[in-house]
C-alpha cells in the first residue's frame, strides 16, 4: 500500500514539471465563461512582425497589443490548443469601389508562415499597394478559407495557390483586371473546393481554364464574371460538375452560338446568370430541364424564338429576366 502512495506521489510530481516545461514555450492560460485563451508566444511574435509591415490609417489594429493576443480585433483562437486558427483583418466597407474603404496598406509579411495552424484568412478590401499576392500562401496547408477580394493585389495569381487542398472557400475578385492568370491548371489541385469567385480576374489568355474548372467536382459555387473569357473554346462543358448551385459567367461578351452541350444540363443549378455575353441562337430546350432554378439571368444576349414551353417545369423559379434591351418573340 505504502508503495502504491509513493507511485502516485511521483506520478503528480511527473505531472506538475511537465505542465511547468510546457509553460516555457507557451503562454499561461486564461479561463473566460468556462473556454480557454491562450497566446503562444512565437505566433504573437509572428502577428507582431506582420503588422510592423503595414500602415493602420483606420486604427484597425489598435488592440493588437499586449501579451494575449487571442483578445485581438481579428484573431481568433483554439479554445483547446490556444493556437490563433483565423485571421480577419477585411477592410469596413467592400460593398462598392467608392469612398475610403481601404484600411490597411502596406505588404504581407511571410512571418504568416509561423501560423501554421490557420484555417481563415480574410485581409479583403484593403490596399496592399499593388503588390502580387504572396507565393508562400501557397504553404499554409491547413487554409480552408482565402478571402483576397478587392485589395489592391496585381499581377499574377501564384500558382502556388493550387497547394491548398483543403481549401473550400477562395475568393480572389478584382476590380480593373489588375490581377491575371494565364494558365490556371492549379485549379484542379483545389479538390475540396466549393466556392471559387474569380469575379474581374483577367483571363484572356489563360489556357486549359475549362478543364480545369470542370474538375472541380466539389463546386458550388462558381463565379467568372467580367473574365474576358471571349475568347474562349466554342464548347463550354461543365458536366462534371454536379454539385453545381451557382454559376455567373456574365459580362464576357463571348458572341458565341448558345449550344445545349454547355451548361443546361446542370440539373442542380439555382442560380444561372450568363447576362451580357452575346450569346445568340435559339433558347434551348434542355432549360426546362433545369428544375431547381430560383433566379435566372439570360439579359442582353441575342437569343431568338419561342421560349421553350417546357420553362414551366421551373416551379421554384423566383426571378427570371429573359431580355433587356433586345426583343424576343414569345
Amino acid at each position: 500500500m505504502y508503495v502504491l502512495q509513493l507511485s502516485c506521489i511521483q506520478i503528480a510530481i511527473a505531472l506538475l514539471l511537465f505542465t511547468q516545461a510546457k509553460s516555457t514555450t507557451e503562454e499561461r492560460f486564461a479561463h473566460t465563461n468556462g473556454m480557454i485563451t491562450s497566446c503562444i508566444a512565437s505566433e504573437r511574435f509572428a502577428l507582431l512582425t506582420f503588422r510592423s509591415g503595414l500602415s493602420d490609417h483606420g486604427n484597425l489594429l489598435s488592440s493588437w497589443k499586449g501579451d494575449d493576443c487571442c483578445r485581438w480585433k481579428g484573431i481568433y483562437c483554439s479554445n483547446r490548443t490556444g493556437h490563433v486558427v483565423r485571421l480577419d483583418i477585411r477592410g469596413t466597407d467592400c460593398r462598392s469601389g467608392d469612398g475610403p474603404w481601404q484600411v490597411l496598406a502596406g505588404n504581407i509579411s511571410s512571418s504568416l508562415l509561423d501560423l501554421q495552424h490557420l484555417h481563415y484568412i480574410d485581409p479583403s478590401c484593403n490596399n496592399f499597394n499593388k503588390i502580387q499576392i504572396p507565393e508562400f500562401m501557397g504553404s499554409l496547408h491547413k487554409l480552408r478559407y482565402l478571402n483576397l477580394s478587392r485589395s489592391n493585389f496585381i499581377g499574377r495569381i501564384p500558382p502556388q495557390l493550387g497547394n491548398l487542398s483543403n481549401l473550400r472557400y477562395l475568393n480572389l475578385e478584382t476590380l480593373s483586371y489588375n490581377i491575371y492568370s494565364t494558365d490556371i491548371t492549379w485549379l484542379s489541385r483545389l479538390t475540396s473546393i466549393e466556392h471559387l469567385d474569380m469575379t474581374g480576374v483577367n483571363l484572356s489568355t489563360a489556357v486549359h481554364w475549362l478543364p480545369a474548372v470542370n474538375m472541380l467536382l466539389t463546386l458550388k459555387v462558381l463565379r467568372l464574371s467580367f473574365c474576358l473569357l471571349g475568347s474562349s473554346p466554342d464548347s463550354l462543358q461543365l458536366t462534371n460538375l454536379t454539385s453545381l448551385e451557382t454559376l455567373d459567367i456574365s459580362d464576357n461578351d463571348f458572341h458565341k452560338r448558345s449550344t445545349p452541350n454547355w451548361f443546361w444540363d446542370l440539373s442542380g443549378l439555382k442560380y444561372l446568370d450568363i447576362s451580357f455575353n452575346g450569346f445568340y441562337g435559339p433558347f434551348p430546350d434542355e432549360i426546362g430541364n433545369m428544375t431547381s432554378m430560383l433566379e435566372l439571368d439570360l439579359s442582353v444576349n441575342n437569343l431568338v424564338g419561342m421560349i421553350p414551353s417546357n420553362m414551366k417545369n421551373l416551379c421554384n423559379l423566383e426571378v427570371a429576366i429573359i431580355a433587356v434591351a433586345r426583343s424576343i418573340k414569345e
